[in-house]
C-alpha cells in the first residue's frame, strides 16, 4: 500500500549506515595512529639512567597526585599552599622538601571560587612577585569549564602548557572536570583519567595534584567519594582529616587543627596534624600526632577544668561523678577510649587521684602539680567563628 512503513528495510540500512560509520572510524584511527618508538631493554636503561623517584614534594608527591577532603576541610587551601611551596620552593607545611628548579612554571585550575575570592586568599600568603609570575591561574567562571572527553579541549590544553613551560598543574577540584555517570562509574572514570594521561604526556608534565572531595562517615572520609578507580589511578593519595567531636561527619570542624596523611607508591605518611595561620592561609605541620592524640589531649584538658571547677566548691568528685560531668560513660561503648584519657590526664599530673581515706573509700581527684598547655584550648577553637574558609 502506498505510504506502507518499511520496518525491516529501515532497519537494514540502519544497520548498513553503523558499519559504514564503524568501519570509516577504524581506518581514520589507523591514519593518525602513530607508533611510539620501541623501548629499549631493562638492561639498557638501568645503565643510561639511574633509577630514582622523581619527587616533587620529597617522600609525598611524585607523578599524578590526589588530595582527598572531607567538605569544609581546607582543600583549596592546602592546595594554594602546595602552589606556593612549588614556587617559593620552600619545604611545604615546613616538612616536606621542594624539587622543582628555580623557574618552575605552575597552573593552577580553579574551578570552584570566584576570581576575586582565588585571588584575595593568594593576596593573603603573601606569595613574593618573582614567584607569583611563574604561578598561571585558570578560572573556570571566567574561561569556562575544561572538557577532557573534548579532543579539542586536550589538544588545545597540552599545547598551551607546553608553549607557556608549565611543568605541573593542580586541578582544583576533579568534580569540575568529571561528570559521575549513569552507567559503570568505573569504566567512565578509567576513560577519563586516560585522557588525563594523554594531557600530561603531550604536555610533558612532571606531576599533576587534584583536589577532590571524600566521603561522610569515619571510614568513607579517608577515601574518595565515587568510583573505587579514584582511589586506584593516583600514584599517591593524600587525604586531609579533622575533628567533628560526637556530632555527625556532615558538621562543620571543632577546631582549627587538621590531619594530613598519605599512602601511594613509595609513599607512606602517617596522620600528622597542621595548624594554619588565618592572616596568611598558610598551613604548617606542627608536630603533633594524630586525631586520637588531639582529642586524648582535649578531654584530658576538661577534666582538669572540671575538677578545677569543682574543687572551687570546695569539692573533690570521685570518679563516677567526674565522668558523669564530663559525659564520658563508665561501661559499655567507648568506655575503654575514655579511660584512657583519664589516665592520660593523670600521667600528666594534671588531676590527681586521692586514695587517702584508706581501704573501701572512694577515690577523690583534686588539680594536679601541673597545668594543661594552652593547646588543649586551641583545639575547641571554630574555625566557622573565625572567619577560615575551606576550598
Amino acid at each position: 500500500m502506498p505510504g506502507e512503513f518499511d520496518f525491516d528495510g529501515d532497519v537494514a540500512a540502519r544497520l548498513h549506515d553503523l558499519k559504514v560509520q564503524r568501519e570509516a572510524k577504524h581506518q581514520l584511527d589507523q591514519e593518525l595512529w602513530a607508533p611510539p618508538e620501541w623501548p629499549t631493554s631493562a638492561y639498557e636503561q638501568l645503565a643510561e639512567e639511574p633509577p630514582e623517584v622523581d619527587w616533587i614534594l620529597c617522600d609525598l608527591w611524585a607523578g599524578n597526585g590526589q588530595i582527598n577532603a572531607q567538605k569544609k576541610a581546607g582543600k583549596t587551601t592546602l592546595m594554594l599552599n602546595a602552589a606556593r611551596s612549588l614556587v617559593t620552593r620552600e619545604p611545604f607545611l615546613r616538612r616536606f622538601d621542594v624539587n622543582v628548579g628555580p623557574d618552575c612554571r605552575v597552573l593552577y585550575f580553579n574551578m570552584e571560587l570566584t576570581k576575586g575570592q582565588f585571588n584575595k586568599w593568594l593576596k593573603d600568603m603573601e606569595v613574593p612577585d618573582e614567584a607569583l609570575k611563574r604561578l598561571v591561574v585558570y578560572h573556570s567562571r571566567e574561561h569556562g569549564r575544561l572538557d577532557f572527553n573534548s579532543d579539542a579541549v586536550v589538544e588545545w590544553l597540552a599545547t598551551a602548557m607546553r608553549y607557556n613551560g608549565i611543568e605541573i598543574a593542580l586541578l582544583d577540584p576533579l568534580g569540575s572536570f568529571y561528570d559521575q555517570p549513569n552507567g559503570d562509574p568505573n569504566a567512565a572514570y578509567l576513560r577519563w583519567w586516560g585522557r588525563l594521561e594523554d594531557v600530561v604526556r603531550e604536555a610533558n608534565l612532571r606531576g599533576v595534584l587534584i583536589a577532590h572531595h571524600a566521603g561522610y562517615s569515619e571510614d568513607a572520609a579517608n577515601r574518595a567519594r565515587g568510583a573505587s578507580a579514584m582511589m586506584d589511578k593516583p600514584d599517591v593519595n593524600l587525604t586531609l582529616r579533622y575533628n567533628v567531636g560526637e556530632g555527625s561527619y556532615t558538621d562543620a570542624p571543632i577546631d582549627n587543627r587538621r590531619y594530613l596523611s598519605a599512602f601511594g607508591r613509595d609513599v607512606d605518611v602517617k596522620e600528622f596534624e597542621l595548624d594554619y595561620n588565618m592572616r596568611t592561609r598558610k598551613m604548617y605541620a606542627t608536630g603533633g600526632g594524630n586525631r586520637a592524640d588531639a582529642e586524648m589531649i582535649r578531654e584530658a584538658g576538661r577534666a582538669w577544668e572540671a575538677v578545677l571547677l569543682t574543687e572551687q566548691k570546695g569539692e573533690k568528685p570521685n570518679k563516677g561523678e567526674l565522668f558523669e560531668k564530663l559525659g564520658w560513660p563508665m561501661t559499655g561503648t567507648g568506655a575503654a577510649k575514655v579511660n584512657r584519657w583519664y589516665r592520660y590526664a593523670l600521667q600528666q599530673e594534671w588531676i590527681t587521684a586521692d586514695a587517702s581515706g584508706g581501704k573501701g573509700k572512694a577515690i577523690l581527684h583534686m588539680k594536679g602539680r601541673r597545668t594543661p598547655h594552652e593547646n588543649w584550648k586551641q583545639n575547641l577553637r571554630n574555625p566557622a567563628t573565625e572567619g577560615d574558609g575551606d576550598g
